[in-house]
């Protein structure tokens, strides 16, 4: 299976929604608290999004996403336009946000799609973690100036990520109704790593440095499996 994107992972998400639904209601509301572009007294005025690594959306708000007059997904996967519009269309419909799904390698395209959106907000759903597996073993340092580029690229314009900052295996089975793991903003990553029942060694996403020094950062526990737990964290710039 290809933790990127194919059949066989939007099997398991669908399997998993259950599973993934505290985090999935987490990401929520900090999008919402967080992420908020405009104001709602204002619907004329709400910008667009270039959502990047979409995928179905399997844990994205729709109610977030109705926050904008236009999203734009991108995703290399060809199934994943279809699926998101299942998930999301009829929401967005709804509210009146149209919505245009494209399969596109965007981070490649990147400067080319800035460009022709100036103005449109970017977020990057859970795809910069996944870089590293796109390069070889000798390649790490390439990722990470890859991934430090892109706070330069997108300079003077509204931004988010929510990406893997490492994941692994645990120490003891993770019950189905278990409560997620919430991070005291005093602790160190050793501290937090512990608190997730992290069974050393994980695997370092290598996306430590992706947004810019002073933008404030949430974590959040993923309990991906009933011994698998990944550490996400979660970003937005603001101009």
């Amino acid at each position: 299976m290809n933790l990127t994107g194919g059949l066989a992972w939007h099997w398991l998400a669908w399997r998993s929604e259950a599973r993934w639904a505290p985090t999935s209601l987490a990401i929520e509301n900090w999008l919402l608290s967080n992420a908020q572009t405009s104001s709602p007294s204002n619907p004329e005025n709400r910008p667009s999004l270039l959502l990047i690594g979409a995928s179905a959306g399997w844990m994205m708000s729709s109610l977030w996403l109705q926050k904008f007059a236009k999203v734009d997904t991108f995703d290399i996967d060809p199934r994943a336009a279809l699926l998101f519009k299942w998930r999301h269309g009829k929401a967005l419909q709804a509210n009146g946000t149209e919505l245009h799904c494209h399969t596109r390698d965007a981070l490649q395209d990147l400067p080319a799609l800035l460009s022709a959106n100036p103005k449109a907000c970017v977020f990057f759903d859970n795809v910069l973690g996944q870089l590293r597996f796109q390069n070889q073993a000798t390649d790490w340092q390439q990722v990470e100036r890859r991934l430090k580029q892109l706070k330069v690229q997108l300079k003077g314009r509204e931004w988010g990520s929510l990406h893997d900052r490492m994941s692994g295996p645990c120490t003891r089975p993770i019950a189905l109704d278990s409560a997620l793991p919430i991070r005291h903003p005093d602790w160190h990553d050793q501290h937090w790593l512990t608190q997730l029942d992290a069974q050393s060694p994980w695997l370092d996403h290598l996306t430590q440095d992706v947004f810019p020094t002073g933008v404030s950062v949430q974590n959040f526990a993923w309990n991906f499996s009933a011994n698998y737990r990944h550490w996400l964290q979660a970003g937005w710039v603001r101009p």
